[in-house]
């Protein structure tokens, strides 16, 4: 955007984004039992999905019940955002027009192909925090990226806005347009989980990983979230409650993994302290800088997870 650097950008969405996006649940906006049920849960954070999950006839009353959860204060229990309706659509143009509104956090715009897509989001949302009074730049964007067209170009998207918190792998539409015919083809979304969370981070963003489809499935899930936990993903998205004890879990530093930390942390200041230099040897393994800074990522989020408990 107009007066602002690619150092500034960076900075601005490293000091707004939420520092803990592991559990991120899908809701249907028409369902009010749902709705209650997540404000109250352990996730972090919840959409509310005016797309997929709705029937074209019952957006309007979707629409009409987040209007009531925001007059009444319930989303300020929780981060909220709302899954909008993609560009083109006279649905997205009815969910700007009605939902940007106290308490909803953010927006998650679906098949987000170009960073002019992003912009010409943002440019809005300028508009509308004017018009109902609400302070600028307040509401944030996590957008989907679900086509082969928006993984080409995530980089330029990742640098679109200083709204954006996080870039969210929409896996099964990107797979629909890879072209593959496979079920859980996990090997055709090593790439794409890749670059993004490579991008999200270069630019101070959360990589958000792809829904795990078979919810009876959680010993699987868990493994599968744990994994992309190690390859730099923050959280996932979630179709079902009984996902989230599971991805807060698998995204959050267990106890093996801060015991190590603190003694990498320690052995270096000890050499430090010593004047040898700035590394030392653990365990016959050689730590150094590279080795603390991770290590102290361990020890903020362990620091974060515990103050969710």
């Amino acid at each position: 955007m107009a007066g602002h650097t690619g150092e500034q950008h960076q900075r601005e969405r490293q000091e707004s984004a939420p520092r803990l996006m592991r559990s991120f649940l899908f809701l249907p906006a028409h369902n009010t039992k749902f709705i209650d049920k997540a404000l109250e849960s352990e996730a972090d954070a919840i959409i509310l999905d005016m797309e997929d999950a709705v029937p074209p006839a019952r957006r309007e009353e979707a629409r009409g019940i987040v209007r009531q959860y925001s007059e009444s204060g319930k989303l300020e229990r929780k981060t909220v955002y709302i899954r909008i309706n993609h560009l083109g659509t006279e649905d997205f143009v009815r969910d700007f027009s009605e939902l940007i509104l106290p308490g909803v956090d953010g927006l998650m715009p679906s098949k987000i192909e170009t960073a002019e897509d992003l912009v010409f989001i943002d440019r809005l949302l300028e508009f509308f925090e004017i018009k109902n009074g609400l302070p600028a730049g307040s509401v944030r964007l996590a957008p989907l990226i679900e086509t082969t067209a928006a993984i080409a170009n995530i980089c330029e998207i990742a640098k679109a806005s200083p709204r954006l918190t996080a870039l969210c792998l929409g896996g099964e539409d990107y797979l629909n347009d890879l072209g593959t015919i496979y079920v859980y083809q996990q090997t055709a979304l090593a790439w794409p989980r890749a670059v993004l969370a490579n991008a999200a981070r270069m630019n101070g963003l959360l990589p958000i990983d792809t829904p795990y489809l078979n919810i009876p499935d959680v010993s699987g899930f868990e493994e599968n979230e744990k994994l992309a936990y190690k390859n730099g993903f923050a959280g996932c998205l979630l179709i079902n409650p009984r996902q989230i004890a599971p991805a807060n879990r698998a995204f959050s530093p267990d106890e093996e993994q801060i015991d190590h930390a603190g003694r990498v942390i320690g052995a270096i200041q000890k050499a430090a302290g010593e004047g040898t230099s700035g590394v030392a040897m653990l365990n016959g393994t050689m730590v150094g800088p590279p080795m603390r800074k991770r290590a102290e990522n361990v020890m903020v989020q362990a620091g974060l997870t515990a103050k969710r408990k």
